[in-house]
């Protein structure tokens, strides 16, 4: 069943050969225009049936999730064929094209992010693991992830949410989004394992942030709501110490600060898309007290909420 997020109907198709075609060079470079300074963003296309698109090549990430219709794609010299809820994986660096549209219409919500943006805060190395799906394409990939597999749907719900909170203009926003963008790529290993002979060294990394998977799905859920430790050592069937250890671990700081963080981020979606009064924005990404939402948005944002809403507008 999909999560609250993918249940919502997808807006804002664009038709991808206007958007993408004059971005092709003429050696068959694909230069996305991302956002400098968060190079992460989340399209939903729709493809005419055009027979001769050239094979093109990019810098960054693609995962293209299968909304209706059926295509062929070719990757390199491989022809695979793209079916309603498929998923399919493109690294940086490959050939590849839409061959073919059999079934009409065909539209794909499409992610798109460059490496480097989970690279930016890791010192251990850690995030080449998380990358692995994409740094270990071979001969004999499969680069399609059928719909019976299960993991299309769920990496869709992450997709959804990711493309609520862009453009991630500031550092809560872009922590929420990269905590998304490693959950599906966490997806992306557990399935891809046997084939990348990698189930060793990623086993402690997926174990601890699929473990706390269902503490995310909740918040998602409840972040509106109070979220007390018992509670979320409870979802997760933890001890308060075990779970603080291993919160940490995964997420890089607390569970209050994580919490405070991924509230204010959505606080931030609310702001810059609706004209919901400040003391409401405040009740609904679950801060009772609209003096405590001020300060803790003043302290992560640099900015109150009134002064964040009204820079946007002036921008």
């Amino acid at each position: 069943m999909l999560q609250a997020a993918a249940k919502q109907e997808i807006s804002g198709w664009e038709n991808v050969h206007s958007v993408v075609d004059g971005q092709i060079r003429a050696d068959g470079f694909h230069d996305w225009p991302f956002v400098p300074s968060f190079p992460v963003d989340v399209r939903a296309f729709s493809f005419g049936d055009h027979r001769h698109i050239r094979l093109t090549r990019h810098d960054y990430c693609e995962l293209l999730f299968v909304c209706s219709g059926e295509a062929s794609y070719e990757v390199q010299d491989k022809r695979f064929v793209l079916r309603k809820s498929d998923l399919m994986v493109i690294s940086d660096s490959l050939y590849h094209r839409l061959s073919d549209v059999v079934e009409a219409p065909f539209k794909a919500l499409v992610l798109y992010f460059m490496p480097d943006v989970l690279r930016a805060d890791d010192v251990t190395g850690e995030h080449e693991l998380y990358l692995s799906s994409f740094l270990l394409q071979r001969e004999g990939f499969p680069h399609v992830i059928t719909a019976e597999t299960g993991v299309p749907e769920q990496v869709l719900d992450l997709m959804l949410r990711i493309r609520q909170l862009l453009p991630a203009i500031d550092g809560n926003a872009q922590l929420v989004v990269r905590a998304y963008l490693e959950m599906i790529l966490v997806l992306l290993m557990n399935h891809d394992k046997s084939e990348l002979s990698l189930a060793r060294p990623l086993d402690r990394n997926h174990k601890n942030l699929e473990r706390l998977r269902p503490l995310f799905d909740f918040i998602e859920d409840n972040y509106a709501k109070p979220i007390e430790l018992a509670t979320a050592c409870g979802i997760v069937s933890m001890s308060k110490p075990h779970f603080m250890r291993s919160f940490k671990r995964a997420t890089g700081q607390s569970f209050d600060t994580y919490l405070n963080r991924f509230r204010i981020a959505k606080a931030q979606v609310l702001l810059a898309k609706t004209n919901m009064p400040i003391s409401t924005v405040g009740q609904e990404v679950g801060f009772a007290d609209q003096s405590y939402f001020g300060l803790v948005f003043r302290r992560l944002i640099k900015l109150s909420p009134r002064e964040y809403r009204n820079s946007l507008r002036e921008a």
